[in-house]
């Protein structure tokens, strides 16, 4: 199993209260997110509008964390 299996695309549709964040992810699902711990220490800034990376919670579906944004545009 890869590192990115359960990781989803997402969109950041707003910006909540305490650091939350509502994304709309490519199936359709809407997600409750926060920025995890590694992204957070990495400087990750998010905006509404931007392309991220969601590991949505196994045991609540309608929430998740941001991990990160996708690394399309850098040259690869």
């Amino acid at each position: 199993m890869s590192a990115l299996a359960g990781i989803l695309k997402a969109e950041v549709l707003e910006t909540l209260p305490n650091s939350r964040y509502l994304c709309r992810a490519e199936d359709g699902s809407e997600l409750f997110c926060h920025v995890s711990g590694h992204a957070r220490m990495t400087v990750v800034r998010v905006l509404p509008g931007d392309d991220v990376l969601v590991e949505p919670s196994s045991l609540d579906p309608g929430k998740g964390r941001i991990v990160g944004k996708p690394a399309a545009g850098r040259g690869r």
